[in-house]
């Protein structure tokens, strides 16, 4: 009779045969902290999240901000907010983070998309120039001055379209960006170029995110894309829009003096302010994006 039992001999074989289980742990990025049960690991620059063991992370992406048009241009657009989504893990994972729109005389750019394990937040519409319309993007860019332009339609979570321009009889002002929370405001008639949209607090989508816990990334920081305001021509004309919290305001001349200078974004997703006119062309750029990853500890 044998000495061991069926179950001891079936015990035998799956160790030998099966791998010990390992808990998922993930490191990169720029910033690794724990705090209240999770562990997160934080990218601002593209990279690669760095995974052994197996099991289950949530991701939050966030797109780089719109800039914004140049010459009586309008507001930048706020990046896309996609997340918590949860993920099943088990090797190592590419990780991109959105550039920020570049801003200046040209028609500006739009934010770079952010993205993790094929998940995707769009960077931000563009500021359309005098004349054109707002480029589209997660939240879309503010349109031109001239003709009624549209502001830049929304694509994807927690996003809005931009502000709408207009032209003529002494009116020139543009469209504002929008946000992660509003579209931009349109152009007021020979009152003021649209504000930016207002974006969305950190906060409000993870309370751990602070800069006591993450002096690194969140120092200074407390809202996600946010649109830019939109330029316009001069006082006589009306006045600069301003940005969302974070987000640049417009510019605005007085008879060719530069009052105002278009911002740029100061905040993750956040879209820039569009440009004036002649000597004060030059819109604000985008802020970059964000991709931030926990699991449960």
């Amino acid at each position: 009779m044998s000495r061991f039992s069926s179950r001891t001999r079936v015990s035998t074989y799956l160790s030998a045969w099966m791998p010990p289980f390992i808990p998922l742990s993930i490191s990169g990025g720029q910033e690794t902290v724990t705090v209240g049960g999770y562990k997160y690991v934080i990218f601002t620059t593209s990279g690669t999240l760095l995974v052994t063991g197996v099991g289950t992370a949530q991701a939050l992406v966030v797109g780089g901000g719109g800039s914004g048009g140049g010459a009586i241009g309008g507001g930048g657009g706020g990046g896309a907010i996609e997340g918590y989504t949860s993920f099943s893990l088990s090797s190592n994972a590419t990780v991109l983070v959105g550039i920020g729109g570049v801003g200046g005389s040209s028609t500006g750019t739009s934010g770079g998309d952010s993205s993790f394990n094929s998940f995707t937040a769009l960077g931000g519409g563009k500021g359309g120039l005098a004349g054109t319309n707002g480029g589209p993007g997660g939240s879309g860019g503010g349109a031109g001055y001239n003709n009624n332009w549209l502001g830049g339609a929304a694509n994807g979570s927690n996003t809005f379209p931009g502000g709408n321009g207009a032209g003529g009889g002494g009116a020139y002002g543009t469209g504002g960006g929008g946000g992660a929370s509003e579209a931009g405001k349109n152009f007021v008639n020979g009152a003021e170029s649209g504000a930016g949209g207002q974006g969305l607090t950190v906060a409000s989508f993870d309370s751990n995110l602070t800069a006591a816990n993450f002096p690194t990334t969140f120092t200074g920081k407390t809202y996600f894309s946010s649109g830019g305001g939109g330029g316009v021509l001069s006082l006589s004309n009306g006045t600069r829009g301003v940005g969302g919290t974070g987000a640049g305001g417009g510019a605005e001349n007085d008879y060719n003096t530069a009052t105002y200078v278009a911002g740029s974004g100061t905040m993750y997703g956040c879209g820039g302010g569009g440009g004036g006119w002649t000597g004060n062309a030059n819109a604000g750029s985008g802020f970059q994006g964000v991709v931030i990853i926990r699991v449960a500890v």
